[in-house]
């Protein structure tokens, strides 16, 4: 028999799926202020990386792209590329992505890094996966967990906050820019903020977590390396032909 909790739980992410596929509602969340003018072509840069990771997310990237109006344009070096940029791509620093249209066209720093891609023992779901995270970013995606509907709670995004200082730390924050930083970063939106509606626990965008409700429930929320049906309907509806 199915837990009480647990039903709870269905029940509850069942009735969000289906208030998706409704004329106007959406699933996903969208910064509105980083959204990319639809009809974009996005000139896509490597900065570095060997020929086998620039093929790969040569592959894998266009997935977010298709039956949209955006289109990817890549250039695997500075010589080839045009002045403006959109994407930028480095592998040789950690794994992140700047998020949506960040209007900085012409420089030639790093807007992405996929260090990930570079090691040996890094599965290719693992792989695909990053790809796919982080090129979610770079159109404009946010974490679900920042969605107005994640039904968890508070307790999860705090633990996300106090992991996230020693990482802003790390890159040069001090102790109270970190603080304010992480809480920007991790804290739910608002309809000013960003288009979303239901949340989506399969989506490329999640983080992998597991924690407990105070009601003693557990739960786990596994990484995907594939997007989930709502992610290709959010990203068709939000960026349509």
């Amino acid at each position: 028999m199915v837990a009480k909790s647990n039903l709870n739980r269905f029940v509850m992410l069942f009735c969000l799926a289906i208030s998706c596929f409704s004329s106007t509602a959406l699933t996903g969340v969208l910064s509105i202020q980083k959204q990319w003018p639809k009809g974009s072509t996005l000139n896509v840069l490597f900065l570095d990386g060997e020929t086998e990771h620039h093929q790969l997310v040569k592959k894998i990237a266009p997935q977010w792209v298709q039956d949209t109006s955006l289109n990817f344009r890549f250039y695997s070096n500075d010589k080839a590329a045009p002045i403006n940029t959109h994407i930028r791509i480095s592998f040789s620093l950690q794994n992140g992505s700047q998020l949506g249209d960040h209007k900085d066209y012409q420089s030639r720093n790093a807007t992405m890094n996929l260090h990930g891609l570079t090691l040996k023992d890094q599965p290719h779901d693992a792989k695909v996966r990053l790809i796919l995270h982080e090129f979610g970013h770079a159109l404009g995606l946010e974490h679900e967990y920042r969605n107005r509907y994640w039904p968890y709670g508070n307790q999860p995004i705090q633990k996300l906050i106090k992991d996230c200082l020693p990482q802003m730390e790390l890159i040069g924050y001090g102790k109270e820019e970190a603080a304010i930083k992480c809480q920007q970063v991790n804290s739910k939106l608002n309809r000013k903020q960003a288009k979303f509606t239901a949340y989506d626990e399969l989506s490329i965008m999640n983080y992998p977590m597991n924690f407990t409700l105070e009601e003693g429930t557990n739960i786990e929320i596994s990484a995907r390396s594939k997007l989930s049906i709502l992610d290709k309907y959010a990203i068709q509806k939000w960026y349509a032909k």
